[in-house]
């Protein structure tokens, strides 16, 4: 084989391989940047166990007409909130990685997050079972991979099969606890207000501007609740949206630069838009 067409040939196979090594990920880095910005939105939630274990023993102190002496005993609360923490730092952990993979940037990530460790058991309002523990370990174990091998685009494929089975388990881990177990603390508590004001309002004995007053607390109470209701059912759509996008490339593992792929994300994204990012830039 003459020596000129050798130097073509190898020149060839040089060019595919540089094509190959730098295709284009974009749409997954937007899809990893915009699944952060929403999971980050935990850090701006306005309830949590732990505030919520103290606002109903102050509205059981107000029943009882009891300023003194009052204790509160929501150590199980704190630790659930420590527990979700750390669980919601893991995904966030996972997603930052994805986006370093997929923009193709040398960065660094502080491993300590994942450092903690966790155990099955019942925490106070949550629960630890032997799947969130060990998907927590295994998403864990994942990130840490990642970062000693430099996050390489190329191995981009396996970080993502390798996550997505704990990342699917702690997602549902999250918003069963917040827009399930706290959410339904708030609804207890929606509860106990309106009983505790009821017999305010209907109390013959006290003047009409005082039983109107008692309404009007008892309803911007109500909408206090309301608006940390809605704001964890916003959330809970933010974590689907991230669930449902990583669905896709896992089922597209193998062609990530399809068309079908960048559509689905794409078409995610615009709903997390639509559903979440508006109501957090107005509040």
């Amino acid at each position: 084989m003459p020596l000129l067409f050798k130097s073509y040939v190898f020149l060839g196979i040089l060019v595919a391989l540089v094509s190959s090594s730098c295709v284009n990920l974009k749409h997954i880095a937007e899809f990893s940047e915009t699944s952060l910005e929403g999971i980050g939105q935990y850090e701006q939630l306005a309830s949590s166990f732990h505030q919520r274990c103290e606002a109903d023993c102050e509205q059981q102190s107000i029943r009882n007409l009891t300023i003194h002496d009052v204790t509160c005993n929501c150590t199980p609360d704190k630790k659930a909130d420590s527990i979700t923490t750390i669980i919601y730092k893991s995904i966030s952990g996972y997603l930052f990685g994805l986006k370093t993979i997929s923009a193709s940037k040398l960065t660094r990530y502080q491993t300590q997050d994942l450092t903690d460790a966790l155990t099955t058991g019942d925490f106070g309002p949550i629960k630890l079972n032997t799947d969130d523990v060990k998907a927590y370990s295994n998403i864990s174990t994942v990130i840490l991979r990642a970062f000693t091998d430099g996050y390489r685009r190329s191995k981009i494929k396996k970080y993502v099969s390798e996550a997505h089975e704990p990342l699917t388990q702690l997602v549902h881990f999250l918003r069963l606890n917040l827009a399930g177990n706290l959410n339904g603390k708030l609804e207890v508590q929606k509860s106990l207000l309106k009983n505790f004001y009821f017999d305010l309002v209907a109390d013959e004995k006290l003047s009409v501007y005082e039983r109107t007053k008692f309404a009007e607390d008892y309803f911007n109470s109500l909408k206090d609740i309301e608006t940390k209701q809605e704001e964890l059912k916003n959330f809970s759509k933010a974590l689907e949206s991230i669930s449902e996008g990583h669905q896709v490339l896992y089922t597209h593992i193998n062609n990530l630069t399809d068309d079908e792929v960048k559509t689905k994300l794409g078409a995610l994204k615009n709903r997390w838009n639509s559903a979440m990012h508006t109501y957090f830039k107005t509040k």
